[in-house]
Formats: C-alpha cells, structure tokens, sequence
C-alpha cells in the first residue's frame, strides 16, 4: 500500500488493489470526515470546575448523559483571557467519561482523557468564565468562578461564538423580548384589562 500525501481538509490515501504484470493497480481512498452535531438528546455535557493551580491548570468537562456526545467543531474559551481552544474531532465523550483540558508550564498531554491547550497560562487568578460552545457558536455551558460578582446578571447573559475563519469573537446573545399578556377580569363595575 501506498500512502499518497494527505491534507487535514481532505485526508486520501491510496489502496493496493492489484497486481499486474504491467505494474500495480491503486484506488483512492478518502478518510471519512467526522460529523458535526449540537448537543445531542440524551447528552448532557457540563464544566465542573475550573483549576487554577499554579503552574498547571486544567478545566475538567464531563457527559452527564446517557449518550456520546462527539465534539467535533466544538470550543472552549477563557472569556477573560479571550482564548479559545478547539477539541481534537476523534473526540466523543461516552456517557460518564470526564476530560481534562489542561494549560500552563506543567500542563499535561495524555488523549484522550487529559488534553494539552497550551504551556501559557490561560486563567485568571481572581476571576474568569470558562464558556463551551458547539459547532454552531451556541453556548452549552459555562462556569464562573472565584468573585461573587462574577456570578451576576451580567455573568448569566448566554453568549454566542462567531467564526470568522481566522478570527472569533464573543457577543451577547439578544435578551428574550418581553411578551405582553393582555388579561380581562370581570367584575361587579364591568370589564377591566390589566398587563402582566
């Protein structure tokens, strides 16, 4: 077999299918590509910490779900920081399965439970939100830690990733609109209305 140069856009090898007193015969063969989804039904994955320890920090992200969430397109961000870091696509968290992203001077690399982002350090010591998003820049979860103030109204506005190609940024997700409830009473002087 024959391994042809490979692109990580479109990964093709080529196959020995044959053997010819003319030579030999190959066939192509593209590596399936990994699917992008959202959160699955059934899949419930969630930040339980963020560890800040020093010279090595980690988040630690787990499915508490009954099914296996692939993580393809999906990212992690220190908002504070303003870094995002992209999950390997080969990674599919089973139901119960936690994995660690890790970063700083002693971060480690161990797939596919302990995961490296980088040797700087990526959070703050006072306070930071780390924010997961799926493909579509839809947050999924996040978790605020260290100042009290941090878990304000502020903190709990839900945010949206946009991809830029080369760049990203955060916005606010739009506040739900108010809905006006018209409601009628009746009672003994006629019809009032009131707003809810």
């Amino acid at each position: 077999m024959l391994d042809l140069p490979a692109s990580k856009d479109n990964q093709q090898t080529s196959v020995l299918i044959d053997q010819t007193s003319a030579g030999e015969i190959y066939m192509s063969k593209r590596a399936p590509q990994p699917t992008r989804t959202g959160q699955l039904a059934g899949a419930k994955i969630k930040i339980v910490g963020v560890y800040n320890q020093g010279l090595q920090e980690h988040i630690a992200i787990v499915n508490q779900g009954t099914v296996a969430q692939p993580l393809v397109g999906w990212s992690l961000i220190a908002e504070r920081g303003n870094r995002r870091y992209a999950f390997p696509d080969d990674l599919i968290l089973r139901p119960g399965m936690k994995v660690f992203i890790h970063s700083g001077q002693n971060a480690l690399n161990n797939p596919p439970d302990h995961l490296f982002w980088t040797d700087e350090q990526m959070w703050s010591n006072r306070n930071d939100v780390a924010l997961l998003f799926d493909y579509r820049g839809l947050e999924i979860d996040r978790c605020a830690y260290s100042h009290k103030r941090m878990l304000g109204h502020e903190a709990k506005r839900r945010k949206r990733l946009l991809d830029e190609g080369e760049t990203w940024r955060l916005v606010d997700e739009p506040r739900p609109q108010a809905r006006k409830i018209v409601r009628q009473e009746r009672g003994t002087t006629g019809v009032r209305q009131s707003l809810r």
